[in-house]
């Protein structure tokens, strides 16, 4: 293993670190310098083709697409619904059935995030501004926005994740699911620590961290459950559906329903249905999954696959079309659009780059047409090569950190375990340790990396009022994700020195 190389790999991870930390720069900043630098980085450092640097850079643009659109539509439909006063009404719905003003964000950031990542919906359009009009800071509300997700994540996304992984690494899925789950449990607990820190400075006293405890235990242990029951398809909304159920029974007040009411929830429903049916009805989602798709091809290892109506954003749209009919004369609806692409175009300019960034990392070291691959100058190959080269047995303290470096660096926690997963097999024979662990561990620490990601908490500005405010949320967000990855690497070496 050359030394070089392995300190070179990590200086893209060092660099957005330090001017994100070190300066607080915003997410299109960021973006700009990471996919800059790591683009010179692969070509000279790393050797590979400008042809090669540059159909990566164009996949990852590509492949970043769908969630754009996912980001655009929601950015339209929460200004919409911010201008016709309906987040507000729908928080103080929530407030006048909660008894606790902890309940109502413990409802939001952990019970709705963990309800609607679990059904396949990106959290952060919807509750970044919802936890806003809850009274939560802009940089707060667009923190807890992944905060309350993150630690779950793993068993969510209707079960996607844990597919990806065990297409990847070839071990049983059912076994893959059962160890994340059981990780994912003191990871949420971790992440619940953290999100008094993000609250009016009221509720950040230890009975606010007694309440997010127990409610990120709840979430967390309902979704093992169901994971080692049902399956990991529903775990992620069971978990979340069981806090908001247990809080609204707790909160033993009338719940109002009224006309207006059911006319703010009803974006909502439509965005909420259609995504839950082809996810639970299996002929539909055989249907929007396999059947209704387009397949794109800009390097021959990796076909994009776009699944429109399997996806978020056109049901996101509809709901906006929707909104805008219903409330058409209460707002203008031109100045709503206007003021959307001004908010938008940074974060969906940043986003697109680090997509960009994330596959440059990922096809680093092809020779010209992408025929060959030399896994020395491939840089997720000399980063994990290198963990288990120079850390021997103590590899597994490591795992969950390398998957969080894998999502810091691409934005998606399904990549880092298409870059390192297949790794965690050959090193779980080497160790003589269990790989289907080493691979729960990475699923998990990849998911604790949406709280340090760039990527998310681009996402997450727009929604909240916190645009320009990136460089400011991950010096707190990337200390937080680094420490609880490290936890469950501990968790991790404890758990496979016993077996």
């Amino acid at each position: 293993m050359d030394l070089t190389a392995f300190a070179l790999s990590w200086s893209p991870v060092l660099l957005l670190t330090l001017l994100a930390v070190g300066w607080r720069r915003p997410a299109l900043e960021l973006s700009l310098a990471g996919v800059t630098f790591t683009g010179g980085l692969v070509y000279l450092g790393f050797q590979t083709p400008a042809g090669v640097v540059l159909l990566a850079a164009l996949d990852g643009l590509l492949t970043t697409f769908p969630l754009l659109l996912v980001v655009l539509a929601g950015i339209l439909l929460s200004n919409l619904l911010l201008a016709t006063g309906a987040i507000e009404r729908l928080v103080t719905w929530f407030v006048s059935g909660l008894r606790h003003p902890g309940h109502r964000h413990s409802f939001i950031s952990l019970g709705t995030c963990n309800f609607l990542e679990g059904a396949s919906i990106i959290a952060e359009p919807l509750v970044a501004p919802m936890l806003r009009a809850a009274g939560v800071s802009p940089p707060g509300a667009a923190a807890l926005s992944i905060i309350g997700y993150s630690g779950l994540m793993s068993v969510e996304m209707a079960g996607i994740i844990i597919t990806v992984l065990a297409l990847v690494t070839g071990l049983p899925s059912h076994e893959l699911a059962s160890a994340s789950a059981w990780l994912s449990v003191p990871a949420t607990l971790a992440m619940a620590a953290c999100i008094p820190r993000f609250l009016p400075a009221a509720e950040g006293d230890w009975r606010g961290l007694a309440l997010m405890l127990t409610s990120g235990l709840l979430v967390s242990l309902v979704a093992l459950v169901t994971t080692l029951t049902l399956g990991v398809v529903l775990a992620g909304m069971a978990g979340g559906l069981a806090l908001m159920a247990v809080l609204m029974l707790l909160g033993a007040r009338r719940w109002q329903w009224n006309r207006e009411i059911r006319r703010d929830l009803l974006p909502f429903a439509i965005i909420l249905v259609p995504l839950l049916m082809v996810n639970t009805v299996p002929w539909l989602r055989e249907l929007t999954s396999q059947t209704l798709v387009l397949h794109l091809k800009v390097i021959p290892q990796h076909q994009v696959t776009l699944t429109p109506f399997f996806s978020a954003y056109p049901y996101l749209f509809l709901a906006f079309g929707v909104a805008a009919a219903m409330f058409g004369p209460e707002v203008q609806l031109r100045q709503v659009v206007a003021v959307s692409l001004r908010q938008g175009w940074r974060a969906l300019t940043a986003m697109g780059l680090l997509g960009a960034m994330g596959q440059i990392i990922a096809y680093s070291g092809y020779a010209e047409g992408f025929g060959h691959l030399t896994p020395a100058r491939n840089i997720p190959w000399v980063l994990a090569t290198g963990l288990k080269v120079y850390t021997g047995s103590w590899y597994p303290l490591f795992v969950p950190l390398l998957g969080w470096v894998g999502t810091f660096l691409t934005g998606y926690g399904v990549a880092s375990l298409m870059l390192f997963g297949e790794l965690q097999v050959q090193a779980g024979k080497l160790l003589q340790v269990s790989a289907v662990w080493l691979a729960a561990g990475l699923t998990v620490g990849s998911s604790l990396g949406s709280v340090s990601s760039p990527f998310k908490i681009a996402l997450a500005t727009p929604m909240c009022g916190a645009l320009g405010q990136e460089g400011a949320i991950l010096r707190r967000t990337i200390p937080l994700g680094v420490a609880a990855s490290v936890l469950i690497g501990v968790i991790l070496w404890a758990a496979v020195k016993l077996m």
